[in-house]
């Protein structure tokens, strides 16, 4: 028991944290710490909440630390895609990054996204962690949604890839901040896939590819549309926007009916 209680008082605290960044860590559980430094439970709880008042790391979730590099200090607290692939692991929880934060990951950020935009396997609270928001959207399968791995900027992150965030968006409106947001997000994004997207809208209800369909010609993308017609055919009339009113003129290529203004910002 002396040569433990030698061992705590030599665990150099103040120099560990940016030790670790330094090895390439930047988020570790109090368990990892403990194992590292040789230090008491009560050790680590003292020496993480010191480290989190003086700007040196925060916890984005129980039992989870992240070390806040000089640059970021000022925030207290670092963006959302250092830390949200760690977070998701550490909850056990299947997630990617989408709607717009996925667009600007593709070079698709006319507006700035407020905050940072996460579609995960079964509820997760929404926080906000000083100026970082994360917004969190239940999905009853990830599993059959497009993503890859990318390099990030301190980890690897799961992020849908272009087709999946335009169906994604086209799907759910709202969260890409309305139609006219939509359309922009969607005029910016790289090269699509025809094939791709007509099959990804093939797994929601139809009338996610009528209006996938009308976005893509409105805008004149250059794409295939011929995949995603055969998947729109022969559906009933649809509205552009889910809660708008009635009417409005009718696309007849794909049976949506046109109940809003859309704008694009390019």
């Amino acid at each position: 028991m002396k040569s433990k209680l030698t061992l705590v008082k030599r665990v150099d605290f103040e120099g560990l944290w940016d030790r670790l960044q330094g090895e390439g860590r930047s988020t570790f559980t109090t368990a990892e710490i403990r194992d590292i430094t040789g230090a008491s439970p009560e050790s680590v709880r003292a020496a993480v909440a010191n480290a989190a008042r003086k700007g040196l790391l925060f916890s984005p979730t129980r039992g989870l630390y992240v070390a806040i590099p000089p640059q970021y200090r000022s925030w207290k607290v670092v963006p959302a895609a250092h830390f949200i692939d760690p977070m998701m692991r550490h909850l056990g929880c299947s997630y990617y990054t989408a709607f717009l934060s996925a667009a600007a990951w593709w070079g698709s950020s006319h507006h700035a996204v407020q905050e940072y935009q996460v579609v995960v396997d079964r509820y997760v609270r929404d926080r906000r962690i000083e100026r970082v928001r994360l917004r969190f959207h239940h999905a009853q399968s990830v599993a059959d949604r497009q993503v890859v791995r990318v390099a990030g900027p301190q980890t690897m992150l799961v992020v849908s890839t272009p087709e999946q965030t335009v169906v994604d968006l086209v799907e759910h409106q709202r969260w890409g901040g309305g139609p006219s947001n939509v359309a922009t997000v969607i005029a910016e994004m790289p090269s699509l896939d025809g094939v791709a997207l007509a099959e990804l809208a093939g797994r929601r209800p139809q009338p996610v590819a009528q209006r996938l369909g009308w976005f893509l010609d409105f805008l004149e993308v250059d794409v295939d549309l011929m995949p995603l017609e055969q998947v729109a055919r022969s559906g009933r009339t649809t509205p552009l926007a889910p809660s708008g009113r009635a009417t409005g003129e009718r696309s007849d290529r794909w049976n949506v009916l046109v109940n809003t203004s859309v704008e694009p910002d390019v």
